[in-house]
């Protein structure tokens, strides 16, 4: 049986802006990874997933706020 962090995805973050680490740092049990900006990189499923949702928070954060100062 193969486990979650066997199964790969391949993701993309933005690039780093201004004072923005390079890379993002995902810990998931105890197990740490470094997931460069900028780059298309192989990641393992949990990390693929943790990185999706925040990306989902972000967005929906930002259309909160856009609505918000729209009045």
């Amino acid at each position: 049986m193969e486990t979650a962090f066997a199964q790969m995805r391949e993701i993309t973050l933005p690039k780093a802006g201004g004072t923005e680490q390079q890379s993002v740092f995902v810990c998931i049990n105890g197990r740490t990874f470094q997931v460069p900006r900028g780059k298309r990189v192989e990641v393992p499923l949990p990390v693929y997933e943790v990185l999706e949702n925040a990306r989902r928070q972000l967005e929906a954060a930002r259309k909160i706020e856009d609505e918000l100062a729209a009045g």
